[in-house]
């Protein structure tokens, strides 16, 4: 698990190996503040990243649901 901040949003980006083959599997949440602040708001909840390619690894998991999380808080929509 990885926790990373992008402007006023705080993202925790998740790799879990697909037990059927040897993909990875995205995970995304997202918070406005910070996660650990009672002031926090989680704006997505965890919920996997949809993919055209399957990762083959976690670190490329990794940065699928990092760019996934970026295009939403780019556009806004949660």
């Amino acid at each position: 698990m990885l926790i990373e901040v992008i402007g006023q949003y705080e993202i925790v980006l998740e790799a879990y190996p697909d037990l059927s083959s040897s993909a990875w599997t995205p995970y995304l949440t997202i918070y406005r503040g910070r996660a650990a602040s009672y002031r926090s708001i989680r704006v997505l909840e965890r919920q996997p990243v949809a993919s055209e390619q399957p990762a083959q690894s976690r670190e490329q998991a990794i940065d699928l649901a990092r760019v996934h999380a970026a295009r939403k808080i780019a556009i806004g929509n949660f």
